[in-house]
């Protein structure tokens, strides 16, 4: 492990984050002329806990602050904004985005003490919360959700693991600030085990030894059982520890089918034609999740190898959304030209990808900067610190 180009990649990770967080607090996904100059609500929350993860925490409170004030009358929060703060979805709301938001606060009060902020904005806190219980399919006591972490209804739509894990981490860490507070919501710990009963009954699967992705209740009754990143989300919002042999299970079956073998890394969910924007690759926030297992069991030879991928991926410090092969790259943009749907912020896409020095050399690098990436290797890189090299970085 190259300690001085992890500190390189950490330092620049943070000015990324700091530079395209706007006046307002609200923080994009990509720098302005990248594809995806706007705030979504996921990626704004990952951005405000690595702002925590370094202890600056008036950025972070600039950040919550925008969130609740750009809040849906319903509770939830949208797909995404723009840089003003207005909607600008154009997919259905992600239930997800709404338990990070909340997660995020909790987070950010506990670190800080700041628990006037906490009441100042209890009422919406309420609403959202009211929201996701709403939101719960009583049969199963799972959290229903139309889209969610890879954005895409087929796979998404239903009883999904990632949206159900940050809505159970939320209301899980919600009804211990309420305590706190004296505000006694006892029954949002309530529906908190419920929910994450249901994930260990309905969404563990024995003929695989994994966590499932997704069960399908509405059109189409299915289960989605092949690997994906998202089942990890039972150790990342802290379901459960990484090292119960459930989560070791699910990892090894993610490992053996996500990791890219032309460029490493690890994949969001197995290769399928026709649905890659950019290409079919691995995507360094992913591969970082995987490390943090590693991290959290002690393992410090197989973090360093998912490390060292992330490294060496950087182009000038900076981390991309993911990468392809060129080859494939240029698949992805046949299929979408000849189906006439390469609107214009996938030609932005496109025209970068093209454009980068690593293209010449056969590998196509999608959304060069990306917020999501920068905030997962600042998590990350101080958790590694803290477990390998004992350096004192804020909790």
């Amino acid at each position: 492990m190259n300690v001085e180009e992890a500190e390189k990649l950490y330092a620049n990770s943070i000015g990324i984050l700091k530079e395209i967080q706007l006046k307002n607090g609200g923080c994009l996904a990509t720098p302005k002329g990248e594809r995806y100059p706007y705030i979504y609500p996921r990626d704004h929350s990952l951005s405000t806990l690595a702002f925590l993860s370094v202890g600056v925490n008036e950025t972070a409170k600039k950040a919550m602050k925008f969130i609740f004030k750009e809040q849906l009358r319903s509770g939830a929060f949208p797909q995404r904004y723009d840089m003003k703060g207005r909607d600008a979805s154009y997919k259905p709301i992600q239930i997800d985005g709404t338990g990070l938001i909340l997660y995020t606060l909790t987070r950010y009060v506990n670190q800080t003490k700041d628990y006037g902020f906490a009441r100042k904005n209890w009422g919406r806190v309420k609403k959202s919360v009211n929201y996701i219980i709403d939101s719960i399919y009583t049969e199963k006591n799972l959290v229903f959700t139309p889209n969610s972490i890879h954005e895409f209804p087929p796979t998404e739509e239903g009883l999904e693991i990632w949206a159900n894990c940050a809505c159970c981490a939320a209301l899980r860490e919600l009804s211990k600030l309420a305590e706190k507070l004296e505000f006694g919501h006892k029954r949002w710990e309530e529906h908190s085990k419920s929910i994450r009963e249901s994930v260990l009954k309905y969404m563990w699967n024995s003929r695989v030894k994994s966590f499932i992705k997704n069960i399908r209740i509405r059109e189409s009754s299915s289960v989605k059982i092949d690997p994906d990143i998202a089942q990890y989300a039972v150790a990342y919002f802290g379901l459960l520890p990484d090292k119960d042999k459930r989560v070791i299970s699910t990892v090894k079956r993610i490992e053996k089918y996500l990791w890219n073998d032309d460029l490493g890394g690890i994949c969001r969910y197995p290769k399928r034609e026709g649905r890659h924007n950019g290409g079919y690759g691995p995507w360094p926030q992913y591969t970082l999740m995987i490390c943090r297992h590693y991290i959290n069991l002690g393992d410090r030879k197989k973090a360093d190898k998912y490390l060292n991928w992330v490294l060496n991926v950087a182009y000038n410090y900076w981390l991309p959304e993911h990468i392809s092969t060129r080859s494939e790259f240029e698949e992805y943009v046949k299929d979408f030209k000849e189906a006439d749907i390469l609107r214009k912020d996938r030609m932005i896409m496109i025209k970068n990808a093209r454009s980068h020095p690593m293209f010449k050399k056969g590998i196509a690098y999608i959304t060069p900067i990306l917020s999501w990436p920068h905030a997962e290797f600042i998590i990350t890189w101080n958790l590694y610190k803290k477990r390998f090299l004992k350096s004192n970085v804020p909790e």
